[in-house]
């Protein structure tokens, strides 16, 4: 069997310009197979831009949590230090994927809102996504025909947060079919995220058996994810 090959996303850490710079440019000397050869690709002040247009929609109660904010004790120790690690270099981590899990009300949010935060504060766009809200926005989208960019942008942004998973299906639905369809569309999210690894951190306070199989395995897959528990 032919093994997948991941070709990583080329990221341009300091501007190219001396005096002027057009936000964007060409990197040379790329294979012709790579998917951005030939391509525009934003420097790192074009991405800056991006954070901060990213950074003013968030609310106020998620630009408070942060790091500095966060309080910490012996139980939620390590999944902090694993949050923060997270946080200062996600294309760097043997694995891409950070699941962070426990009951509601413990932190959870909090860490992942913080890694956002940071990366905002270092000009790396990045996105905060409450999973129920998420897709209702989704669905919303079929009525203005915004439902396809919605989808590519929380499939290929390049930091993303998955919060509250399983929310999405609490207390069941008196229409099977709307929890088949939020559960399709989470999947695809996740699984884009997965072959192009991109990295991505996920909240829940369920268990796997609590969740659909395909979902579960990708959130507790240890070649993909650090699973942490915050307690």
């Amino acid at each position: 069997m032919l093994q997948h090959t991941i070709i990583k996303p080329i990221r341009i850490q300091t501007c190219p310009g001396t005096e002027h710079c057009d936000g964007f440019c060409i990197v040379n000397n790329l294979p012709p197979d790579h998917p951005q050869a030939g391509h525009l690709i934003p420097c790192a002040c074009t991405r800056a831009q991006w954070a901060n247009a990213i950074q003013v929609t968030l609310s106020p109660t998620l630009q408070r949590m942060t790091f500095e904010a966060f309080k910490v004790n012996d139980d939620n120790r390590d999944a902090f230090n694993h949050a923060y690690k997270f946080a200062q270099n996600p294309w760097g981590q043997e694995c891409f994927f950070l699941t962070m899990i426990g009951p509601n009300r413990i932190g959870k949010t909090h860490l992942a809102a913080a890694i956002i935060n940071a990366l905002l504060a270092h000009g790396e766009p990045a996105y905060f996504e409450n999973v129920p809200a998420l897709l209702d926005d989704l669905r919303s989208g079929y009525q203005d025909d915004s439902f396809h960019d919605r989808l590519r942008q929380v499939k290929t942004a390049q930091v993303l947060v998955l919060d509250d998973i399983g929310a999405e299906s609490a207390g069941g639905s008196k229409v099977p079919y709307a929890v088949t369809w939020a559960h399709d569309k989470l999947y695809q999210i996740i699984d884009h995220r997965v072959i192009n690894e991109l990295p991505t951190v996920m909240t829940t306070n369920l268990t796997p058996d609590k969740l659909p199989q395909r979902i579960a395995s990708r959130l507790w897959d240890q070649h993909l994810s650090i699973v942490v528990a915050v307690q």
